[in-house]
């Protein structure tokens, strides 16, 4: 148990670590909301605090990104940014169009309360999500190339054998070992699991917009 526990985490790390190196490589200043961070009593109240945060920082726009994306690295930043200085939110939707890698949206997009209350686990997400932005905004967001996530074992194995993904792939190899094998089982033993199918928004790494 406890090295599936220890197993569990590296590729957590595997993941954080690449999305904390695709947002750095965006030149954008990079916001970090960690467990301990977070407030709330529901994943919509969590994220919800956690843009709050950002705005009262001083930002104008945010950018908040997900995990659990392979291919995060690939997004074009200065597009992104462009769209919400034209006063467009922008939505990165998942496979399946259910979920979203990416939601950017300005401080006046943005209404506490009413985020806070999205469907943020159920698969009605990004419709609710791309009506929200369009009435607070007055325009459709802008839609983003659809990318994957990984929430089950199946899709790290798959994104294991792929081999791209830049350097992710390696590093998950080197964690998984030669059987890239991790179990259902495991995963629901960890106190945070990496792979169980969590929310459909994204986990808490912040990218705001200059």
């Amino acid at each position: 148990m406890r090295d599936d526990y220890a197993k569990n985490r590296r590729v957590a790390e595997a993941f954080y670590e690449h999305t904390r190196q695709a947002v750095t490589e965006s030149g954008l200043p990079v916001l970090e909301v960690t467990d301990a961070q977070q407030r709330g009593s529901t994943f919509g109240a969590r994220l919800a605090n956690a843009v709050a945060d950002a705005f009262a920082a001083g930002y104008d726009r945010v950018i908040a990104v997900g995990n659990d994306c392979p291919t995060l690295h690939e997004v074009d930043w200065t597009a992104i940014t462009e769209r919400l200085d034209d006063g467009r939110p922008v939505l990165g939707p998942t496979s399946g169009h259910a979920g979203t890698y990416l939601i950017g949206l300005s401080r006046d997009q943005f209404e506490h309360e009413a985020f806070a209350a999205l469907p943020w686990q159920a698969p009605a997400l990004f419709s609710a999500l791309h009506r929200h932005l369009a009435d607070a905004s007055g325009a459709a967001p802008v839609r983003l190339a659809v990318r994957d996530d990984v929430n089950a074992p199946a899709e790290l194995h798959a994104l294991v054998r792929r081999g791209q993904s830049g350097g992710l792939a390696a590093r998950l190899r080197r964690v998984l070992g030669h059987t890239h094998h991790t179990s259902d089982s495991s995963s629901r033993r960890t106190t945070r699991p990496v792979l169980e199918r969590r929310s459909r928004a994204p986990p808490y790494s912040f990218v705001p917009g200059r």
